[in-house]
């Protein structure tokens, strides 16, 4: 997911996903704060949305209000801190919630940022993404990395959230220098479902975007949905081209034919635009919500 403004400074399959038993003083598997059960399946979703920011006094309550069957928010609230479990649980009870987790990028305004970090120092972190400032590519492959994303997302479950929301999985396109990007990752997230289900079983694992990476099938035994940006219109308010949405389609019906669900974002802000928007994706048999590119509110469905 391309983050949001505020932010700124700021079973041959499943052996692809086998996480290491848990260590001494490691929180053992199932363990942590009383968890909502999901409202319902992923799969009987119909509607989805996100805010990653803007929640303000009214912090969680009109995500809790809403009528999504699915959304997505930031684990932490607009002064950076972690959502109690409490308002976790209560805004999960109507909806499947999912926690923000970036795992293909380094945010400086995470509470795991250290002071006088750089590109280079630790090795893991590469160069600052130019239109987002604050966020930086990873070394998505490196031990200390990934360990330092696990404990996040240790947090994430213990919160209470009933899956993650994985975003930059398509971090590997940025190194194409590097053969074993694609395979590196793929690896990557089947660890990240590994290690979370071996916590709390039916822990939800949602990527955003590389749909082509249904086509590997140690990736598909791994995830349960996909989020995916951009499919018909760009941010903002510009139509994508056909060739886009005929490529993504294509993966789309392969996530369809294994059974799990696509829920697609895009970006507009003209009405006319966004009921035809919804409508092209429905017609596809997708779970559409169309959003301003900000996230800092939850937009209406239709």
């Amino acid at each position: 997911m391309t983050l949001p403004a505020r932010l700124w400074p700021a079973l041959l399959l499943l052996s692809a996903c086998a996480s290491p038993p848990a260590q001494a003083g490691q929180t053992p598997p199932g363990a942590g704060a009383p968890v909502t059960p999901a409202p319902m399946p992923l799969t009987a979703a119909r509607t989805w949305g996100y805010q990653l920011t803007g929640y303000g006094a009214d912090r969680l309550s009109r995500v809790a209000a809403s009528s999504f069957d699915v959304i997505v928010v930031d684990t932490l609230d607009d002064d950076t801190r972690p959502w109690p479990a409490p308002e976790v649980a209560q805004a999960a009870r109507a909806h499947v919630l999912l926690g923000y987790l970036s795992v293909g990028a380094a945010e400086a305004y995470r509470p795991y940022w250290q002071t006088g970090w750089r590109p280079g120092t630790p090795a893991w972190l590469l160069s600052e993404q130019p239109d987002w400032p604050g966020n930086y590519d990873v070394a998505y492959w490196d031990a200390d990395w990934q360990a330092l994303t696990l404990r996040e997302l240790d947090r994430v479950i213990d919160q209470g959230f009933h899956g993650a929301y994985l975003d930059l999985i398509d971090a590997y396109e940025q190194h194409p220098d590097r053969p074993a990007a694609r395979a590196e990752m793929v690896a990557w997230v089947c660890r990240l479902a590994a290690h979370a289900r071996a916590r709390r079983a039916g822990f939800l694992i949602v990527p955003q975007n590389a749909a082509e990476l249904i086509r590997d099938p140690r990736y598909a035994a791994c995830v349960d949905a996909l989020g995916s940006e951009e499919t018909f219109v760009y941010a903002t308010n510009q139509p994508t081209e056909a060739v886009r949405r005929d490529t993504l389609l294509a993966d789309y019906a392969l996530w369809k034919a294994a059974g799990k669900p696509v829920f697609t974002v895009d970006y507009a802000d003209q009405s006319a635009l966004t009921t035809r928007t919804y409508a092209q994706a429905r017609a596809q048999g997708l779970i559409p919500y169309v959003t301003v590119r900000e996230a800092d509110r939850l937009t209406p469905g239709q």
